[in-house]
């Protein structure tokens, strides 16, 4: 085989990349679109509220968050995508107005969430193609097809590209910095045998997706790492290192800034969120689980649920390959993953932080498959669909699993049809999606001495109205003007008193493993004073084994002892419920 003028050796002999590439970028995106409306019009991914309320704030002409949990940038493409739904929209006459549009979310947010989940499954896809186009850099076409269907077939990439959050497209962003990053890593030997000096655009070039990245997500801070190993690489001098590191550090800053620019007007706000949001990520985990045991469930959950163990295996023998045959490359090349995972190792469990860890662990299974191919090309065509094989079914798995109706759907609907409308139901946060009459908005309202919310108005104006609504009282504590809220605290001393107190007849309770303290007063005066209605399980019949349910926003697992997604609910009534 003969080489290119990058040095890489030319395979096209062995397999056509191009078609292929598009291949398997559709099944990916077919992956990351099947099952998209779960849920719906329910929403049970609390941070997927969050955010898209958040996006759509800006609609009232404050493009000013007023909270930096996160950097801005993803929540200003997201208005935009949605802005762009809601022309397309009018425009098809699907809506006669944006008027129409506005009061449609509010009544029933299907088409929303669909579109924002719509854009996470397209730069999903599109990670498909940047992790090929960073893998064939790194080790030829055949790594760069591996690669790309290790990504495609991700059980924890697929899962995510389904919710509109953050870290798919912080994901895809951070491979395409990379990318402009190995261009200044390449070597261009010239006519005379000297090197190609490298161009201040191209540094630009790199710190301007950096930047961006970084107004994505915080924790794509870690690229400084190799953005600066690059900028100063075949540098003539030291002096030449630093001006380069210094455009690099200014251009990616600058970038940050403009698109999260009311960090600069709100700095104190930024501060406070941050530590906050350091406070429930990384405190808690420390504090309660200490940094030895959340490093070790990340190093578990990396081998099971990133790539599938297949490819996390492969990948680990083609980061020893790569470290004997190119161990500057490579360790360039891990240079933001590994920081980035001893920095996560800090945080409290959750999968979704090891996405951005996909790509990287993908560029090093291509390496070894690209090895095998050179080796023996037809060993590389067996071993490619047999790594893909268990990820593959783990993914559809998924897919098919988040589109089985949620166990708060299913109570819903038996709520629906066995309690009379108008009752008075205690409900949770995130638990069964009712309906709450026209007056109990307007109680909720006068209760907190708040503005009716635009969303408020128009649920109240909605005519015909709904039916069945039921007048509903949130346990806990809460901000929105629009509930009535009993506190938990006032359960303690006489449970069954205060919710009696709320005219409360039938009472929906979520149930998990293991229990939270504060909820044994009101389920031991449930079992003394109510009779339990239903019980919708996400259990399938005959389990023996009991994992914790699968919630869409917590690190529980799609076991197989679960049937569907959400928590038991179990449906009561009071026995004498006319106090």
């Amino acid at each position: 085989m003969d080489t290119d003028e990058h040095g890489m050796k030319r395979q096209s002999g062995f397999i056509r990349v191009y078609p292929w590439l598009a291949a398997i970028t559709g099944a990916a995106l077919a992956l990351r679109l099947f099952g998209l409306r779960y849920g719906l019009p329910a929403v049970y991914n609390p941070d997927e509220v969050a955010i898209m309320s958040r996006a759509l704030a800006f609609a009232k002409g404050d493009f000013n968050p007023h909270n930096f949990l996160y950097p801005t940038l993803y929540f200003y493409v997201l208005f935009a995508w949605e802005g762009l739904t809601a022309l397309l929209t009018v425009a098809t006459r699907g809506v006669a107005s944006f008027g129409a549009f506005q009061r449609e979310f509010f009544v029933d947010p299907t088409r929303v969430y669909v579109a924002g989940r719509l854009l996470t499954a397209l730069l999903g896809a599109a990670t498909v193609a940047a992790t090929f186009a960073l893998a064939r850099r790194f080790a030829g076409p055949i790594a760069g097809i591996a690669a790309a269907i290790a990504v495609t077939v991700s059980p924890l990439h697929v899962r995510d590209s389904h919710y509109v959050k953050h870290d798919v497209p912080a994901t895809l962003l951070i491979v395409l910095a990379y990318l402009a990053c190995e261009r200044l890593w390449r070597v261009f030997p010239g006519e005379a045998g000297t090197f190609e000096t490298v161009r201040t655009s191209e540094v630009a070039w790199a710190a301007v997706l950096t930047g961006l990245a970084f107004s994505t997500h915080y924790y794509a801070i870690f690229l400084a790492v190799p953005l600066a190993w690059s900028a100063a690489r075949r540098a003539a001098s030291p002096g030449e290192a630093l001006r380069r590191v210094g455009l690099a550090a200014l251009v990616s800053a600058a970038i940050f800034f403009l698109c999260s620019p009311f960090i600069l007007v709100e700095p104190a706000t930024a501060i406070r969120d941050v530590q906050a949001n350091r406070q429930i990520v990384v405190d808690r985990a420390v504090g309660t689980l200490g940094y030895s045991a959340t490093l070790a469930r990340y190093g578990v959950m990396l081998v099971r649920d990133t790539l599938g163990w297949p490819f996390v295996l492969c990948a680990g023998a083609g980061a020893i390959v790569s470290m004997r045959e190119q161990p500057w490359r490579t360790t360039w090349l891990l240079s933001f993953a590994i920081p980035f995972f001893f920095f996560i190792a800090s945080t409290y469990p959750a999968s979704r932080y090891l996405i951005p860890l996909v790509p990287f662990l993908a560029v090093l299974a291509g390496t070894y498959v690209a090895r095998i191919a050179r080796w023996n090309p037809t060993a590389a065509w067996i071993v490619m669909p047999a790594l893909a094989l268990q990820p593959l079914v783990a993914s559809v798995r998924t897919d098919l699993f988040i589109r089985q109706t949620d166990t708060r759907t299913l109570a819903a609907g038996f709520i629906e049809t066995h309690v009379p409308a108008g009752a008075t139901v205690l409900t949770q946060p995130y638990s069964v999606p009712l309906e709450p009459t026209a007056d109990s908005l307007r109680e909720a309202v006068r209760r907190s001495g708040k503005d009716t919310p635009t969303k408020t108005r128009f649920q109240i104006a909605r005519d015909p109205y709904p039916s069945p609504a039921y007048r509903l009282v949130h346990l806990g504590r809460g901000m929105d003007a629009d509930k009535l809220y009993l506190p938990l605290e006032a359960l303690d001393a006489d449970p069954l008193g205060s919710i009696r107190a709320e005219h409360v007849a039938f009472v929906v309770l979520k149930r998990y493993n293991d229990e939270a303290p504060a909820m044994q007063p009101l389920t031991a005066a449930l079992a003394r004073a109510g009779r339990r209605l239903a019980v919708f399980s996400p259990y399938r019949e005959g389990a023996a084994a009991r994992p914790e349910p699968f919630l869409h926003n917590t690190d529980a697992r799609i076991a197989a002892a679960l049937e569907r997604s959400g928590p038991i609910v179990e449906i009561w009534q009071l026995n004498d419920p006319g106090s």
